[in-house]
């Protein structure tokens, strides 16, 4: 998955970074990852660029941004994602 959000790659991106989650096991990886998946591909992001990814039992989030704003809302939205899809598999 390339990506997501952004324009052209003229633009300037002054902050850049990777987020690594492990968990306990692959398939609650693959889970989150998946409850995630559909609103990496359907938000649009004008602001920062994210590649959200499925590594085993890690999910990767790289992320470039704009400014600290674009950055905190971004990651914000994210890890709130991630972490609905956590407490819907302890139900």
């Amino acid at each position: 998955m390339g990506l997501q959000g952004g324009a052209g790659s003229e633009e300037v991106w002054p902050i850049e970074g990777v987020i690594e989650l492990a968990f306990p096991d692959e398939e609650t990886a693959r889970v989150v990852y998946e409850s995630v998946l559909y609103e990496h591909k359907t938000v649009p992001y004008r602001r920062s660029r994210i590649d959200f990814l499925l590594d085993g039992r890690k999910i990767v989030i790289r992320f470039l941004a704009r400014d600290n704003s674009a950055l905190r809302g971004t990651l914000n939205s994210y890890l709130r994602w991630i972490k609905v899809a956590m407490d819907s598999l302890e139900v």
